[in-house]
């Protein structure tokens, strides 16, 4: 027996989600997952009838999403640099302010020339993957976590380049079996004391292990610094991820290796300082 349209399901569930910005797109997109229809689908097929049983899953999905657990994990995908992830709870959600780190990456070192590249904390592996589609290097995907690593693999299959990386659990370098010519990090970065102030769907659902990075947010970077000079080639790039307003602090932190001889700094589309970049002696 047939229930709602899917016009009605639309607004229905877009009041669930009406306290939330961008509320009836979220909704659009739970209807769309759970039918499997594309957005033309969507709109061609809007007056078409639910079954009870499809109903009850946008409702469950939505009824989720108004309690704050981000439409990424419900859905189990995210899209980065065009490709497709697949995430959950075990990893932070890629973000877009990360596409400008893997761009100018991408930028900086020829992506047709071998090389060899390391990308710690991958959590789900969307920079490691996505340098490895546009490139022909050879990468290394290392994090702390057994859960993270798992599904960077399967991302990894899943955009055809897990011949290219190899997945090493371990504490930021120490895995490394060799000198890297490239080194890049989105680490965790929010100070400890702000952890409270992040949006619930944050707060509460993303792992606390990618965002905390201890008192001043830079614990992390300070230990990438101490190890750089023995991680990356003489002429390698190492490239982070900043946090506002850290992105000074982190450029100091890699002058004071003594090993750095040139800088950059590039802001996100924003104009925040996002992306601090340093070529090794």
């Amino acid at each position: 027996m047939s229930s709602l349209t899917v016009r009605e399901a639309l607004q229905r569930a877009s009041s669930f989600l009406s306290e939330i910005e961008d509320g009836s797109f979220l909704a659009e997109l739970i209807i769309r997952h759970v039918l499997g229809w594309t957005r033309t689908d969507f709109f061609m097929r809007i007056d078409e009838r639910l079954t009870v049983e499809q109903w009850t899953e946008i409702e469950q999905l939505t009824r989720k999403r108004q309690a704050g657990i981000p439409l990424q994990y419900l859905i189990g995908e995210q899209e980065f640099y065009g490709l497709p992830f697949k995430v959950d709870a075990s990893v932070l959600i890629p973000r877009p302010d990360t596409e400008i780190l893997v761009e100018q990456v991408l930028k900086l070192r020829d992506p047709e020339k071998p090389s060899v590249v390391a990308d710690i904390g991958t959590g789900s592996g969307a920079i490691a993957v996505t340098l490895a589609t546009h490139s022909v290097w050879r990468l290394y995907a290392v994090d702390i976590a057994a859960d993270s690593l798992r599904l960077a693999e399967e991302n990894s299959r899943i955009n055809d380049v897990a011949d290219r990386i190899t997945f090493l659990r371990g504490d930021l370098l120490t895995p490394l079996p060799e000198k890297v010519d490239i080194l890049v990090s989105n680490p965790p970065y929010i100070p400890s004391r702000d952890i409270e102030q992040l949006d619930v769907q944050v707060r509460n659902h993303e792992p606390l292990r990618a965002l905390d990075g201890g008192l001043d947010g830079l614990d992390f970077y300070r230990r990438l610094c101490a190890g750089i000079s023995e991680a990356v080639k003489p002429g390698g790039l190492i490239a982070f991820e900043v946090g506002m307003g850290q992105a000074r602090q982190v450029e100091q932190l890699l002058l004071d290796t003594g090993c750095i001889e040139q800088t950059l700094v590039v802001c996100d589309l924003a104009g925040i300082e996002r992306v601090v970049i340093g070529t090794k002696v």
